[in-house]
């Protein structure tokens, strides 16, 4: 089949309803079980033990795809969170391990809780409803591919229904209560499709909308969100004219008004572009409700057929697109719920994850906004009426506090070197007016210097780092991913190539040394690329884009 007709298929099993019943975010189903949950047909039910004991009446779903089967059993009063996913594992014929559990809404990962303190009593009843996801056992990815290279979800059949998630997680602390992020993998924006199957899918957050925290429909995109909308549509155009993405496209977008209002941009520069829209992409707290999430990942991060090319545009919101990125990097279902949070995407920015004919998915960038004007760039919504017009135009937005870093990786061949040069050098001087502050180091590895002194004039200020660095990056790492002292706020740029760059991104995500060095070997970000990440006074980290190129003139990338 074209790759057009595949594009369309995935569109339609998105746009469908979902076969099991919803509910609105924060609403708890009547029945009190997990969300969707509906009664179980009659059937025969597994006999429990534990004679004298009370027992406790289980329905587990398994969620697959949009599929559902159910399974009622009985375990005594005294089973535990690890109890049931033994019983389901035994019928799945795979290990514990590989079995998670949602239920009302939440990622049961303590594997000593009781489950009688989670179930419904209704007098001598009672009952749980719980939904379950069989995982990909870790062991089998990494004895098949390199440390840190992530495993991609099964194809999927174009209705979603049958596709398994692979959840192969990328090596990283298995601490449940730290969240994990994923390395983003895979060549830089400006590879060239491949020929041998490719879906490249474009998640879009909704340009910058007022009244938020309001009821949905009020929430119209402001002035400015709507240039950043328009400037996102022209610039997929771009890349669609330079042959960066498959020819055959669809887009599908989230039915909320701020997602409506993104996406009617995208056929005014794409003539003849297939539209959909599901209410699966509306907005959620992945954290608290990952079912809805997962369900989307399931449907549309499948592998397109060998030889076929195509790219879903995907107009959603923060938090989803958000978890999408989480499991397409190997992110696990109860780490993925809560990594999200690790990152925050500015408005009508792109996100970019690449499916191969063999499942494997590379990430190319997260929240890239280069292209969109420094005047319109905002990353938060407004309360109440938009008042742009009445202010001078100036969008409502402050600098980041503490401390911003920017990984810049060094220019590329010296047919485009200097043109890079330049545009890396005026982009960070723009992001100083208005996004990061103006107080700003510039460091670099002996091999970056050239990029370094073209951003470094606008500053006045250059460090050469030791030769020893690219090697050894741990020592940069913790003198330098710090708040900062002395100042509110301040910024340092780091210019360095990829492979340190990538260590000190991935040890900013919470990687051990060992294993962001081993997983940094298996990913590509493009030259003159910017990577931002944001370290409050307190700590936190928030990344606000990796591998943004947007910036570069298009014959640059």
């Amino acid at each position: 089949s074209s790759g057009s007709g595949s594009a369309s298929r995935l569109a339609v099993a998105m746009a469908a309803p979902a076969p099991l019943k919803r509910h609105r975010d924060g609403e708890q189903p009547a029945t009190g079980g997990a969300e969707g949950a509906e009664a179980p047909p009659q059937g025969k039910t597994e006999e429990g033990a534990g004679a004298g004991l009370r027992q406790l009446a289980i329905v587990a779903k398994k969620s697959v795809g949009g599929a559902a089967t159910v399974l009622e059993l009985s375990l005594n009063e005294t089973a535990s969170v690890a109890d049931l996913a033994g019983r389901l594992a035994e019928g799945e014929g795979c290990s514990p391990a590989q079995i998670t559990l949602v239920c009302k809404g939440a990622v049961l990962n303590q594997a000593s809780a009781s489950l009688m303190a989670l179930a419904d009593q209704e007098g001598s009843t009672a009952k749980l409803v719980v939904v379950y996801i069989v995982r990909k056992p870790a062991a089998a990815a990494a004895a098949t591919e390199a440390p840190g290279k992530v495993a991609a979800p099964a194809a999927a059949s174009a209705s979603g229904a049958g596709a398994q998630a692979s959840a192969s997680a990328p090596a990283a602390p298995s601490a449940p209560s730290k969240a994990e992020a994923p390395a983003p993998s895979g060549a830089a924006a400006a590879a060239v499709p491949s020929k041998t199957g490719q879906r490249v899918i474009l998640l879009l957050r909704h340009g910058q909308c007022c009244h938020d925290d309001e009821r949905d429909e009020v929430k119209g995109l402001t002035m400015h969100g709507h240039v950043q909308a328009e400037e996102s549509a022209r610039h997929i155009l771009q890349l669609c004219k330079a042959e960066k993405v498959p020819e055959h496209r669809a887009l599908l977008h989230s039915t909320s008004r701020r997602a409506r209002e993104t996406a009617a941009k995208l056929p005014l520069q794409l003539p003849g572009l297939e539209v959909w829209n599901a209410d699966l992409l509306r907005e959620t707290d992945p954290t608290t409700n990952p079912l809805r999430a997962e369900e989307a990942f399931l449907r549309l991060f499948v592998a397109p057929p060998e030889g076929a090319g195509d790219t879903l545009l995907v107009v959603a919101h923060n938090n989803i697109i958000l978890y999408l990125l989480m499991r397409a990097a190997g992110v696990p279902i109860e780490r993925a719920a809560q990594a999200w949070r690790l990152f925050h995407l500015r408005h009508a920015s792109i996100t970019r994850v690449d499916v191969a004919a063999s499942g494997a998915m590379q990430v190319i960038s997260v929240g890239a906004a280069g292209h969109i004007p420094h005047a319109n760039v905002t990353w938060n919504n407004i309360a109440g009426a938009d008042m742009s017009a009445w202010n001078g135009g100036v969008p409502e937005r402050h600098k980041f506090g503490g401390r911003m870093i920017l990984l810049v990786r060094q220019a590329g061949g010296p047919d485009v070197c200097d043109r890079q040069n330049e545009a890396v050098a005026a982009h960070i001087k723009g992001l100083t007016e208005y996004m990061v502050s103006g107080h700003v180091t510039v460091l670099c590895t002996p091999p970056a210097q050239k990029t370094a002194s073209s951003v470094a004039r606008h500053f006045r200020s250059l460090q050469v780092l030791p030769d020893s660095i690219s090697e050894q990056p741990e020592a940069a790492f913790l003198q330098f991913f710090t708040p900062p002292a002395g100042h509110s706020r301040d910024t340092v740029v780091m210019v360095a190539e990829d492979g340190p760059l990538l260590y000190w991104l991935l040890r900013a995500l919470h990687m051990e040394p060992g294993v962001a060095k081993a997983a940094a070997a298996s990913y590509n970000i493009g030259p003159a690329s910017i990577t931002l990440v944001n370290i409050r006074s307190a700590g936190t980290i928030k990344v606000v884009t990796v591998g943004d190129t947007g910036h570069l003139p298009m014959d640059c990338t």
